[in-house]
């Protein structure tokens, strides 16, 4: 998770598919919802055209994970954070510790 926290970009592609490609591909819930929980784009395509939810069996509990991120939107509130650091960018995001807010706003940001 650390390079997480440290800004790496969730949705970067390589070889045509993201993080959550190779997590669905490999039937990992914990990482896909890590992803998620980073700004993790569950509707990315890879070069076949495919989702990451494409690469899962419609019963099993990475299936289930996928769908209940496409019926359920984040919050507000995980939705600003991930806005909020992408905006800030990877070399950025050390001086989130220095915003005049609230210390737990910045601990929320920094996801301590």
């Amino acid at each position: 998770m650390a390079w997480l926290a440290e800004g790496a970009n969730v949705n970067a592609a390589k070889l045509h598919e993201t993080a959550l490609h190779h997590a669905a591909k490999v039937r990992n819930v914990d990482l896909v919802e890590l992803l998620v929980e980073f700004g993790g784009n569950i509707y990315a395509r890879d070069n076949r055209g495919k989702k990451p939810s494409d690469y899962t069996w419609s019963s099993s509990p990475t299936a289930k994970c996928f769908e209940f991120y496409e019926k359920t939107p984040l919050s507000l509130a995980q939705l600003c954070r991930v806005t909020v650091r992408r905006a800030a960018g990877q070399r950025g995001l050390h001086k989130i510790s220095k915003l005049q807010i609230p210390p737990r706003l910045i601990q929320y940001l920094s996801y301590n």
